[in-house]
């Protein structure tokens, strides 16, 4: 369009060429000027969150929980419809826009979208603690910019709108950048605040970075290395409690495929966290829940030694004492998990079986949760199953652990349609279809990766080229 500026570069560098370094660009530290970095004036306009117009009743209408599945999709990545009524529009040429009352307008959309299709009694803890969002925006700087650049992130990818994703990345450059600043800044480096901020830059980069498939892995071992920090002690409000339930799992997955250590695997840690009750659980599943992770944290290390064999002469003496102790890892960890998922299915219901509504012919029969927090653990359960049996299966323990290999991957993937749903759903399916794709054959595998295509449309972790062979052989 004539008299519109293509370039993306700053506003005072935009007839130049500009390199778009964040968060300045070279050109204004040459000529000694500040850079007004590279906003483009938008805003999100004050509205009230779309609700579903209400039908009377009558001939024709349908329940509300009729309603509610029409609205949602089976496919992952689709989004609830309240997001795509935030309107977007484009205001002064070079002051961006965004009053406090625009932003909070804005996270109360995209709560509800990240929420979704889980109503408000049944979140899952990353969806819960988004709802924190609104109530420690305002209060720190850094914080700030980092909530302005996931949610400007967010909404420019329901709407296909280029200049928010600018924006998106210019807000993350700046958050980054006072990040560090933070980090150094003894009163403030281990605050609530700075914490969350971590948490959320490490998932704005699980969403966004489409080029470098490890990008998240830095900020997850950052973010690690808070908590290690900050020490079980300071995890003493809701809050901190929810951002430490959201972290544990990237913490955890980190290490698993970085070959680091877990420093979670400890009890310290783990008392420290079964003593915190998250908002909204029963007693007994969040026993059950905490017991579950507390054997999680032990997986990276089952991991690391069964990847050092495939690396190795397992004739070796060396070798056969690392085989035998992982196989005694290995038959620990079934044995403690066998109880274990007696007593989580008599809490939370074991799936039930529907016909697919995709008309899915590798996965025509597919599994249904009671809710989304249930079939998480469900999930994560069936992958630690596989890495526990494949171990096993490798070393020629005598029991059907090929068969029990294929069957705990075929229940993570006859979850997918129900697990998928939403925006974090690809997010919650993260580690499992890492696990399930391990031990895919090749039908198998194309499915996983076919899925994997449809997710990374707005979860970018789940592009295809991330999801490499680690472990070893896919035939089965």
């Amino acid at each position: 369009m004539v008299g519109v500026p293509r370039s993306s570069g700053c506003a005072t560098c935009v007839k130049r060429r500009c390199d778009e370094r964040l968060p300045g660009c070279a050109k204004c530290e040459t000529y000694g000027k500040p850079c007004p970095g590279y906003d483009r004036g938008f805003k999100f306009i004050t509205g009230k969150p779309y609700r579903t117009r209400r039908r009377p009743p009558g001939n024709g209408s349908s329940s509300p929980n009729k309603q509610r599945s029409d609205r949602v999709s089976p496919n992952a990545g689709n989004h609830s419809q309240s997001a795509s009524q935030v309107a977007v529009q484009k205001e002064q040429p070079w002051c961006l826009i965004s009053g406090d009352i625009n932003v909070m307008q804005s996270l109360e959309a995209l709560i509800e979208d990240f929420s979704q299709p889980a109503p408000s009694s049944q979140k899952h803890i990353v969806s819960h603690w988004f709802s924190y969002l609104p109530s420690v925006y305002g209060h720190n700087r850094t914080l700030d910019a980092t909530i302005k650049s996931f949610a400007a992130h967010h909404f420019g990818k329901i709407f296909q709108n280029n200049q928010m994703i600018a924006y998106a990345r210019s807000a993350y450059g700046e958050s980054l950048h006072r990040l560090r600043k933070s980090l150094k800044n003894p009163s403030e480096c281990l605050s609530s605040h700075i914490f969350c901020s971590v948490v959320l830059l490490c998932l704005y980069e699980l969403f966004t970075d489409t080029e470098d498939p490890e990008s998240w892995m830095k900020h997850a071992k950052g973010l690690g290395q808070l908590v290690k920090i900050r020490g079980p002690d300071r995890y003493c409000n809701e809050l901190d409690i929810s951002l430490l339930k959201v972290s544990r799992g990237l913490i955890v997955m980190h290490s698993m495929f970085s070959g680091e250590a877990c420093f979670l695997a400890t009890q310290e840690w783990h008392q420290m966290m079964r003593q915190q009750c998250a908002p909204g659980i029963s007693s007994d599943l969040h026993q059950s829940i905490e017991q579950f992770f507390a054997y999680f944290t032990y997986a990276p290390s089952l991991v690391h030694r069964f990847y050092h064999l495939k690396e190795i002469d397992i004739t070796t003496p060396e070798a056969l004492q690392i085989i035998s102790a992982t196989l005694e890892q290995a038959l620990d960890l079934q044995s403690k998990l066998a109880p274990w998922y007696e007593q989580f299915s008599q809490i939370a219901p074991p799936p039930s079986e529907t016909l697919t509504s995709t008309d899915d012919l590798t996965y025509p029969i597919v599994l249904t949760y009671s809710d989304m927090t249930h079939a998480s653990i469900y999930c994560g359960y069936y992958a630690y199953m596989i890495i526990i049996h494949e171990v096993l299966k490798t070393f020629g323990y005598p029991g059907p652990h090929a068969a029990m290999v294929i069957y705990f991957r075929d229940q993570i993937c006859r979850s997918v349609e129900y697990s998928s749903v939403g925006v974090l759903g690809p997010y919650r399916l993260g580690f499992p279809l890492r696990v399930a794709i391990e031990v895919a054959d090749p039908a198998t595998r194309s499915w996983i990766l076919a899925r994997l295509s449809q997710f990374s449309k707005i979860y970018a972790a789940s592009q295809p080229k991330n999801f490499e062979p680690i472990l070893g052989s896919n035939e089965h």
